[in-house]
């Protein structure tokens, strides 16, 4: 690639580019926007209705049991798998269903696709087709269809999914059903059969899982069931074998073992008391009249009989001692009553002690007996134990089993009574209607669509020029390709205006853009840090024909004009050309006999309408080497910057001659002229390296030729505005040549 490519383009560059390129780009747009406008016109109007299902967030309980099917929860996840519930081949399946059912035909639902671009031409120009493709090979027949049977199931089924689309806000649990047909009826029909479809699917979803729930229910309750009876029945037997049966809830063992621990309590508390009573009787028996108030013995009544029996006795006694009748001859019988009566009582007593004892020894006896008894269930009952053990392991396998059974048999009962109820989890909020205007095609996306392809074809189709063309079309790619500042742009001549020779077209036309740019270039030259000071300065170019001579001569007359002593000399010694610009023949002498005063003045010849002084020798063919090792030329420039404000050598290009650097030499400055959308950049380079490696400096370049408006198009650096006074208004200068020889003699 080229030196020019090396550099990172700006947005600006970029934007150059575009205003260079300007049909590259707008071509192609204008091609596909009549592409994208003739395809629009073509297109067939294709309408959208949408459903619109909202998932019910709140639930309606009329059972008390939960449902077979759980609700569906409230997150995204769950709503996304809706969404492609919807958008399944089963679904578009029952809307196939429905969609037959009211009345649609398979071909309804899935007519033929609509013909190709070149069916279009062939049905178009018919017969000429053939004419117009040339040698391409004819397409096979299509193959007689049977339009009774219709398209494939699958056919109907792509064609219903290839136009649906199902889409949620992702902020709601309202999800959009969109149906896209060529009829506006047949759209809303077919969201709305979509949507009943969705709708039908949830209440099915329920109802067949509720009725294989209560099928599969029932036939594990047979198995249960079985089971239960199984373990009840191998419990029951095992606890008559082991002879551990129940009643009331506990074995005999335990009933038995029950009585007779309650019965050795009671016989336990009757012998305390028989004892107690015992103890009691004799610890008062002890003491005079101690038992008289003991409760067995109050309780005799042979015993109270005779103590009744004894107060009267002692109440006689009484009553004899009081009257004085101490040898009554009833006293000693009454006395001897009285003893007999104490002594029965006495024996009575006894008896009920002796009662007492007995009392105590029975109850002894009788608790002897039920602790026997009682150690004797006990032991019994250690005997059963692991027996014991066994049956509590086959009841709890029962009960497990039982509850089980329970629980299963609950869950039917529920179950059942939820088949024929299933609730939909959600609703049809709108219903599709017919639309009343196509959504497609569209004007603005098949201008925008036909715009942006015609835009990237375009943008790269002139990225791709710009690349490929390494000619000079801009000042900024030039200063970037070559590190020198372009100090002016010179516009081309109309053909119909370019005078002949070119030179004279700034005096014939002062006023033109031409003219103000070698105004413009006179004062850049002028103002420039590298040429401010420059008195001699070296005009060259890169190859043939780039203009530098017609410059140097515009450039000449405008200073002239303008009052500057100027003189243009023609360095190129092999094409000389300044004779041809100014209309006048070439000087007689040779080069390199213009070292004398004399022999300058013989040579310098007068522009008579720009007064503009020129030295125009005749084509040599010895080389400047010579001349310049003579020191001819040397010694005649040295004389000239005496003489002359102005000096413009015009040498040959850079590339194909050694001249330009030889003569640079003896120049303040040097300006490169390079004509624009000739010049390749990469050439340029080389020219000014090849000066430079010569040590010759190119302080600037000037980009000739430069098609009306590019100026302002490429966006040229600011270059400095004229500040000499305009040759317009000022009268030509007066003639030197009589004068040169003075002017060198004073000096």
């Amino acid at each position: 690639m080229n030196g020019s490519g090396h550099h990172m383009r700006s947005l600006q560059d970029y934007l150059r580019i575009l205003r260079r390129r300007k049909r590259a780009v707008w071509i192609p747009v204008a091609a596909a926007l009549a592409i994208a406008g003739f395809l629009y016109l073509q297109a067939k109007p294709r309408y959208v209705a949408e459903v619109v299902i909202a998932l019910d967030v709140r639930r309606v309980q009329i059972l008390p049991a939960d449902a077979v099917v759980s609700p569906l929860p409230q997150d995204s996840p769950v709503l996304r798998t809706e969404l492609d519930v919807i958008a399944s081949r089963t679904m578009a399946e029952r809307v196939a269903g429905i969609l037959e059912h009211k009345g649609y035909a398979p071909a309804d639902i899935a007519p033929p696709l609509a013909e190709t671009f070149r069916q279009r031409i062939e049905r178009w120009i018919g017969d000429g087709w053939d004419a117009i493709a040339g040698s391409a090979s004819p397409e096979p027949p299509a193959a007689p269809s049977d339009a009774g049977n219709g398209p494939p199931k699958r056919d109907v089924i792509d064609r219903l999914l290839d136009n649906l689309q199902v889409s949620n806000d992702g902020r709601s649990y309202t999800i959009f059903i969109s149906y896209t047909a060529e009829d506006p009826e047949f759209a809303a029909v077919a969201a709305n059969a979509f949507g009943e479809a969705y709708l039908s699917y949830q209440a099915s979803v329920q109802s067949e899982a509720t009725r294989q729930a209560s099928e599969w229910l029932g036939a594990k309750l047979d198995d249960l069931r079985q089971r239960l009876e199984v373990s009840e029945a191998a419990a029951e037997r095992f606890r008559r074998d082991a002879g551990l049966i129940e009643s009331d809830g506990t074995t005999l063992e335990t009933q038995r073992i029950n009585a007779l621990n309650i019965e050795l309590v009671q016989a336990r508390s009757s012998r305390a008391d028989a004892e107690a009573r015992l103890d009691t009787a004799r610890a008062l028996s002890q003491s005079e009249g101690g038992l008289d108030n003991f409760a067995q013995v109050l309780g005799s009544a042979t015993i109270q009989a005779l103590r009744a029996e004894q107060a009267k006795l002692e109440r006689s006694l009484s009553e004899l001692q009081d009257t004085g009748t101490v040898k009554s001859s009833q006293l000693p019988s009454l006395e001897s009553q009285l003893t007999s009566l104490k002594q029965q009582i006495a024996t009575e007593v006894q008896r009920v002690l002796k009662s007492l004892d007995n009392e105590l020894d029975v109850a002894r006896r009788k608790e002897s007996a039920l602790q026997a008894a009682f150690q004797e269930a006990e032991a019994d009952l250690t005997n059963t134990s692991d027996a014991r053990v066994q049956l509590n392991q086959l009841e709890r396998e029962a009960t497990a089993d039982r509850t089980i059974y329970e629980t299963y048999l609950n869950r039917y009962k529920q179950t059942i009574e939820q088949e024929g109820y299933a609730v939909r989890e959600a609703r049809m909020v709108s219903e599709a209607e017919p639309p009343s205007v196509p959504a497609s095609p569209k004007v603005i996306p098949y201008a925008g669509l036909g715009l942006l392809a015609g835009l990237g074809f375009g943008l790269g189709l002139a990225l791709l020029r710009e690349n490929l063309d390494d000619r000079v079309r801009s000042p900024e790619d030039l200063e970037k390709a070559v590190g020198v500042p372009v100090i002016d742009l010179v516009p081309r001549i109309q053909k119909g205006r370019r005078p002949t020779p070119v030179s004279a077209f700034v005096l014939d036309q002062p006023r033109s853009a031409f003219s103000e740019a070698i105004r413009t270039l006179r004062s850049t030259l002028q103002l420039a840090p590298a040429t401010r000071r420059a008195q001699v300065l070296m005009f060259t170019s890169v190859h043939a024909g780039e203009g530098k001579t017609s410059l140097a001569v515009s450039l000449a007359r405008s200073a002239a004009r303008a009052g500057l002593r100027t003189l243009v000399v023609d360095a190129d010694l092999r094409k000389p050309a300044i004779a041809a610009q100014f209309g006048s023949p070439t000087t007689r002498r040779e080069p390199e006999a213009v070292g004398g005063m004399e022999a300058l003045d013989e040579a310098i010849q007068i522009d008579p309408r720009s007064q503009a002084h020129f030295i125009a020798p005749a084509p040599s063919g010895e080389s400047l080497d010579c001349i310049l090792a003579g020191g001819s030329l040397r010694e005649a420039l040295s004389k000239l910057r005496k003489r002359y404000d102005f000096i413009i050598l015009d040498t040959a290009p850079a590339s194909t001659s050694a001249d330009a650097a030889q003569m640079g030499a003896l120049a303040d400055a040097t300006i490169l002229v390079v004509r624009w959308g000739r010049t390749n950049r990469a050439d340029v380079a080389t020219s000014v390296r090849q000066l430079a490696f010569r040590g010759v400096t190119v302080s600037g370049v000037i980009l000739n030729d430069v098609p009306a408006g590019q100026q302002t198009r490429y966006e040229a650096s600011s270059l400095p505005i004229a500040a000499w006074p305009s040759e317009i208004d000022q009268p030509p200068p007066p003639d030197l040549r009589g004068k040169s020889i003075g002017l060198v003699k004073e000096a």
